[in-house]
């Protein structure tokens, strides 16, 4: 008997993703479009409707932010989304995760938890859930929410059962450990990221072992944990992104990373060496990215003797912070420059 073939809107979309995983994201978000609309003509919504979801991943994966949350609202308030716990959930993941990307966290913590809610207690949709409640943890800890965010967290931890697979379970610990970090809970935190770490493999995904390395060393040095561990992670990462290229944005805020390092170790030359020509485009940046940065960049000039030239830094960095809605980090980088400037 001859092999069935696939439609043809299946084979455009089968080829749309395998452009996306080789990170052609220009060329994967065409090929999804042309994909979406063949779809559409041959009444396949689902297909349709995951061409349209992964045009926006492209674009999230693109450093498009802004285009990125239009398209991801597009689809949550489509009929068909509507109609759906699961595709309202992964709608409102993304919109979530976008909206965090702009710096928008009070919005992005709430549509987070609505996603959440509209997969939770279906056993179906448990790695829907897990995406959701990831997204919830990662907006509450950037607002500095962090008796929420370890709520949540062990919230994330009941759903990371021997049932999920290892680059799921991997994920999840990652974000706990994450908040473990802002929260002070040090050793709590470097044990879930070596429980992230177990399962993370660069062999699998270099781009994610990247991520998870820089966001590791991240927040390992908010942790001001300047030790050997810390610089093989940002060591890792370094390696793992000129592997895997990376968009400007990732290679911003891997820059950032390594200043802080280099901050943490003393050498202020290198630190400033890098963050203002980083800062003077850090509008690709997420809002509270881009604030951290400004601070750095302002202590740094502070420890090097420049307390003139920091002034600016530390009132756009305050300025960042509250456009963020983080209004006590603009209030810390204020005290900041009060104590130690003295304006």
């Amino acid at each position: 008997m001859p092999s069935p073939q696939l439609a043809p809107h299946l084979v455009a979309g089968l080829n749309a993703r395998a452009k996306w995983k080789s990170r052609d994201f220009d060329e994967a978000f065409r090929q999804a479009g042309e994909a979406s609309e063949l779809a559409n003509e041959a009444g396949d919504d689902m297909a349709w409707w995951d061409m349209k979801s992964l045009q926006a991943e492209c674009l999230r994966d693109h450093g498009r932010i802004t285009e990125f949350l239009s398209l991801a609202t597009e689809l949550m308030e489509n009929s068909l989304t509507t109609a759906s716990p699961e595709l309202g959930a992964r709608a409102g993941t993304m919109v979530a995760v976008a909206l965090q990307g702009l710096g928008r966290l009070a919005e992005a913590a709430t549509t987070a938890a609505d996603a959440a809610k509209l997969a939770a207690g279906d056993p179906d949709l448990v790695y829907v859930q897990i995406l959701a409640q990831r997204a919830l943890i990662a907006a509450l800890a950037e607002s500095r929410q962090l008796e929420d965010a370890w709520r949540e967290c062990l919230e994330l931890e009941t759903l990371l059962s021997d049932y999920v697979d290892e680059d799921t379970a991997g994920k999840g610990y990652w974000v706990i450990g994450n908040v473990a970090f802002l929260a002070d809970r040090v050793a709590e935190g470097s044990r879930y990221h070596d429980l992230a770490a177990e399962r993370l493999s660069p062999s699998k995904d270099v781009d994610l072992w990247a991520r998870f390395n820089r966001a590791s060393a991240e927040m390992r040095l908010q942790a001001r944990l300047s030790d050997a561990a810390t610089l093989r992670c940002i060591e890792r990462a370094e390696l793992a992104t000129d592997i895997v290229g990376g968009s400007e944005r990732d290679h911003m805020e891997m820059s950032l990373v390594r200043a802080h390092w280099n901050y943490l170790s003393g050498d202020m030359h290198a630190a400033i060496a890098i963050l203002e020509p980083l800062c003077a485009k850090s509008s690709i940046l997420a809002t509270q990215t881009s604030a951290e940065a400004h601070f750095l960049l302002a202590r740094a000039l502070v420890s090097a003797g420049r307390g003139k030239d920091a002034l600016t830094f530390f009132g756009e960095a305050a300025g960042l912070f509250d456009q963020a809605a983080l209004p006590e980090r603009g209030t810390a980088v204020r005290d900041y420059l009060r104590d130690t400037v003295g304006e």
